[in-house]
């Protein structure tokens, strides 16, 4: 049986002559477009809503650059970006973003740049998810930031200097589920419920992010209001937003778009996005939890946690229904969860009761999909 295939896409740099951007940024752009047709092509119920191309409007200016302002701060505006795709079902709701940037492949949550748009900035009414989430910070604290809250996965880096780029992912899939890895980088799509995950091997704050594209926005009233507790982000954190700092100054000010606001040099990042997270250290609530420290002296023990795994041997494997956070009614997530004493490997297919499940990370206590033979 063959759950994993492997595709490549590739671009020869010598096939195209600089223009806007350099011919290395169309031959990024080339396989980024390839990426997308790939994702697109499982008929998963989402499609392109909106595609900010190399040179336009939106490309070269406010929502993804905000020329009108002091940006010149937060990103680089030197034409190395591709094209900008967002994948969803709405342009009003919440869509998949990719992009490259300085070399650099982004995927991430993120509002499509129209619905961006309609709220300027210097509003206070309404903070939003900005699609400049899409595109490369300057600092190295900000970048980072960006992607330790996983606010964005980078899957990978583009060679400066080759000649021909290339891109292989792995995938597994089931007729309504599609399972990509690049790198460090798991993507999950799946077509009922409309959900996405994606998580990052190398992401210290959290195991993953879980979020449904038919959300439009999940934030109380109050975190739009500069008299709530917008500058605490353990505030954030316990509301199981994936950020560090208040959705109110998203579009606040110019200079805080999306990662900063009163020279704190915290990331906001993704906001109606779901937490998938298991504490190693259950006592201490002031830490965004890991599950991937497997059986050192500081974890918890699985099954004293709050998923109240049963005791297993040894060689076993549990797994049970997990639901989507946050969702009322509740829906059961195609993500299943579950532990064993040992380790569990990502990557790896696991079969169980007759279904085969490929698990998303490395760790004592891992989150699955069910997956199906793609035959040789």
């Amino acid at each position: 049986m063959s759950f994993k295939k492997t595709v490549t896409f590739t671009a020869k740099v010598s096939d195209y002559t600089d223009g806007t951007v350099s011919a290395r940024v169309q031959a990024e752009n080339k396989i980024l477009g390839d990426l997308v047709t790939f994702i697109l092509s499982h008929n998963l119920g989402i499609s392109i809503q909106e595609k900010c191309e190399i040179g336009s409007a939106k490309w070269a200016g406010d929502p993804l650059w905000c020329s009108s302002s002091g940006a010149t701060e937060e990103v680089y505006n030197d034409k190395k970006c591709t094209d900008v795709y967002f994948l969803g079902r709405g342009m009003n709701k919440k869509c998949l973003g990719l992009s490259v940037d300085n070399n650099e492949m982004y995927i991430g949550l993120t509002d499509t740049p129209t619905r961006d748009l309609e709220f300027p900035m210097s509003s206070n009414n309404y903070g939003r998810l900005p699609c400049g989430q899409m595109r490369y910070e300057k600092t190295d604290n900000d970048r980072n930031f960006k992607l330790n809250y996983c606010g964005v996965i980078r899957p990978i880096i583009f060679s400066t200097s080759d000649s021909v780029l290339s891109l292989t992912v792995k995938y597994w899939k089931k007729s309504d589920i599609l399972v990509i890895s690049i790198g460090t980088c798991r993507l999950v799509i799946t077509k009922d419920p409309y959900t996405i995950y994606y998580t990052d091997d190398a992401c210290r704050k959290y195991s993953g992010m879980h979020y449904s594209l038919d959300d439009d926005f999940l934030i109380s009233d109050a975190t739009y209001s500069f008299d709530a507790n917008n500058q605490s982000s353990s505030s954030n954190y316990d509301l199981g937003y994936a950020m560090s700092y208040s959705p109110y100054f998203l579009r606040s000010a110019n200079y805080s778009v999306w990662e900063r606001a009163d020279n704190i040099s915290n990331v906001t990042t993704c906001i109606s996005c779901h937490l998938i997270g298991v504490s190693n250290a259950i006592e201490d609530t002031t830490i965004p939890p890991s599950n991937t420290n497997g059986l050192k002296a500081s974890s918890s023990i699985p099954t004293v946690t709050a998923f109240m795994f049963p005791r297993i041997a040894n060689n076993e494997l549990y797994i049970k229904k997990f639901y989507v956070p946050m969702t009322y009614p509740a829906v059961a997530s195609p993500i299943k969860i579950g532990y064993t004493p040992g380790k569990l490997n990502a990557e790896n297919v696991y079969s169980l009761n007759g279904k085969n499940y490929v698990c998303l990370n490395n760790g004592v206590i891992g989150l699955f999909c069910e997956v199906e033979d793609q035959g040789d």
